[in-house]
């Protein structure tokens, strides 16, 4: 497999994209980008506050962000958690990146919805949580190159452990 320059991570919010990208970008050396907040920047460039947007709105702010990392090199690309329905985005992850998804339970990731509080959550309308999650979770694995499955083992030190020896794995 040819060398890929950066290492994104998709997942579902809540599932500590943000931590174990910080984590992971230490180990590596490399910088840490979080869409999430690269997207309130433009947002506020544009004059809107992105939680009023609608779904093909702020799926398109999210495309645009994404975007902007193209040339990105040594970076870990922490998306956003609805990344995963921008075509345009992903393909050039996946042509940039290593695509690691993070997967957690459902219960674990509304245990922490309810702690931290319901974020924007894209595709929602109309569904039950059970429904996204299933939705979501079809796209998270079409798109990844390795799935980091924390259900079992959520401490972060491990994670980035297993996630360290893949990468290993992959790039050779």
């Amino acid at each position: 497999m040819e060398m890929r320059k950066n290492v994104a991570l998709i997942g579902m919010a809540g599932v500590g994209k943000s931590t174990t990208g910080e984590k992971l970008g230490e180990r590596l050396g490399y910088r840490c980008v979080e869409c999430d907040e690269l997207m309130t920047e433009e947002a506020t460039r544009r004059g809107v506050n992105k939680f009023l947007l609608s779904d093909p709105e702020f799926v398109a702010l999210e495309n645009d962000v994404i975007l902007t990392l193209t040339d990105a090199t040594q970076t870990i690309i922490d998306t956003g958690g609805s990344a995963i329905y921008s075509s345009e985005a992903m393909a050039m992850l996946k042509d940039t990146s290593v695509i690691i998804y993070l997967k957690d339970s459902i219960d674990s990731i509304e245990q922490r919805f309810i702690a931290r509080g319901m974020p924007h959550v894209v595709g929602i309308e109309n569904k039950t949580f059970q429904e996204l999650f299933r939705e979501r979770t079809q796209l998270y694995e079409q798109y990844a190159d390795i799935t980091a499955d924390i259900s079992g083992h959520p401490a972060l030190d491990h994670t980035i452990d297993k996630i360290m020896e893949w990468l290993e794995q992959t790039q050779n």
